[in-house]
């Protein structure tokens, strides 16, 4: 018979999802602490929030396509998460759930393992969900935005939205503007073989790419042939798991190093 009962986190989707489960426990196991990490596949929202606090689960991820819907059930929002307008985390404190956006302290945190983001001329290519947290989370950092999107009308909702320069659409984009190139894109996640800039690069960029399968698309292949700075997406991905094992565990640090060898292990079962 177990000693205890292990305290409960877990993740709210459309479908199950493998990588959040892997991650999570891996970084409990390094940590030593009694917990477990379920994915949980729902369509019912509010009786998805309603279960964390009827159950007393102690956060809560949130994916696509929940990430709006959750809101209006949550007790108080981050300043991130209602300017971003997306829940990914629910903290649980003592029976008040508070939604966070951890995805865009993830782009942050990846960039400034590379880089100080003050004053950087950062390209932004897309303007769905992951651009939209990434957008705000650099310019939070200090950078000056400038966003790029295959679609005007919504590239410049995004940027008016957040008070961002809007350069247009992807052939648009020149490297000599700019020091970071970021890719949000559907390209990456979709089609990772394909680069949205191809030839527009240029050797002195530093490049991201917020897809993370496989771990070295396009665009970073491309990129690091010409010798620029690369950050694949599962930088992104790490970091924004490391401020939800943060939140639900208190601890200063998450283990981002077992986290990582976890992650690229279901990559690579997942391939």
């Amino acid at each position: 018979m177990p000693r205890s009962i292990p305290t409960l986190c877990g993740s709210i989707m459309g479908e199950p999802f493998t990588f959040n489960v892997r991650i999570h426990n891996a970084a409990y196991r390094a940590l030593e602490l009694d917990y477990t990490f379920v994915c949980f596949g729902v369509q019912d929202v509010p009786g998805a929030v309603q279960a964390i606090r009827s159950l007393g689960v102690r956060g809560m991820n949130v994916s696509m396509p929940h990430k709006e819907a959750v809101i209006a059930h949550l007790d108080r929002l981050d300043n991130s998460a209602r300017a971003i307008g997306a829940v990914n985390t629910i903290n649980n404190v003592d029976g008040v759930l508070t939604g966070y956006n951890t995805d865009c302290t993830g782009a942050v945190r990846a960039f400034e393992e590379a880089t100080a983001l003050g004053g950087k001329r950062v390209a932004l290519l897309g303007a769905g969900g992951a651009a939209r947290a990434m957008a705000y989370g650099l310019r939070e950092a200090g950078a000056e935005v400038t966003l790029f999107n295959r679609t005007a009308a919504r590239g410049q909702a995004l940027a008016d939205s957040l008070g961002l320069r809007f350069g247009g659409a992807l052939p648009d984009f020149r490297a000599s503007g700019f020091d970071i190139l970021a890719n949000a894109t559907a390209a990456g996640f979709r089609a990772p073989d394909i680069n949205p800039v191809a030839g527009q690069l240029a050797s002195h960029l530093l490049v991201m790419d917020a897809a993370f399968i496989p771990v070295r698309s396009k665009l970073i292949r491309d990129a690091a042939a010409l010798g620029c700075g690369t950050i694949d997406g599962t930088r992104m991905m790490l970091h924004q798991a490391c401020a939800q094992v943060e939140f639900y565990t208190g601890c200063a640090r998450a283990p981002i190093e077992a986290m990582e060898a976890a992650l690229l292990e279901e990559i690579a079962r997942q391939s």
